[in-house]
């Protein structure tokens, strides 16, 4: 005569007892679907719920970086009524996602000049930072200003009294290695 003990507290270990020995079986856990699908959806919860915080820590940090709107501010010698005594200084600022230059030649308020930039596309591209560099690109002396926003760059020739932006045909071969 076998007699079937169940231990109340773990009901998944069972002892089998018999007249002339006792013997406890242990019967593994059986992991249930529900179990699978509480796991894939708590994954996909955490995963949402980080990657938004690393979104809005993204812009947090770029509005502490640049301002709410988006503004960049940076001297150089450009040659347009300019010397190194007193640089021209420029604003780049991206407003409602298009991109709009000031330039302020030597510093006189009188004589600047706004250059229409380019309009950006995608998501948050009116959070999107502007920046500018200049560096000579057609070796006639003369530094290009390059404006680089939402991983791209367009280049604005210097022709001397004002800055031009370089034609699509030109610009494709500017980039070439």
């Amino acid at each position: 005569m076998t007699i079937q003990i169940r231990d109340i507290r773990n009901p998944h270990r069972r002892s089998v007892r018999s007249d002339t020995t006792a013997m406890f079986r242990v019967t593994p856990s059986v992991y249930t679907p529900r179990f699978f699908a509480t796991a894939v959806l708590t994954i996909l919860a955490l995963y949402i719920g980080v990657s938004t915080l690393v979104s809005w820590g993204g812009i947090q940090l770029a509005d502490v970086r640049y301002g709410a709107t988006r503004t960049f501010h940076t001297d150089a010698v450009v040659g347009i009524a300019d010397d190194h005594q007193r640089p021209s200084h420029f604003v780049a600022m991206n407003v409602n996602s298009r991109v709009v230059i000031m330039h302020i030649p030597a510093g006189d308020a009188s004589l600047t000049r706004v250059i229409d930039g380019p309009a950006l596309a995608g998501p948050h591209a009116d959070t999107t930072p502007v920046l500018l560099t200049f560096r000579d690109t057609n070796a006639d002396n003369r530094p290009d200003m390059i404006v680089t926003a939402g991983g791209q760059s367009f280049t604005y020739r210097n022709r001397a009294d004002a800055f031009v932006l370089v034609p699509l045909e030109e610009r494709a071969t500017l980039y070439r290695p």
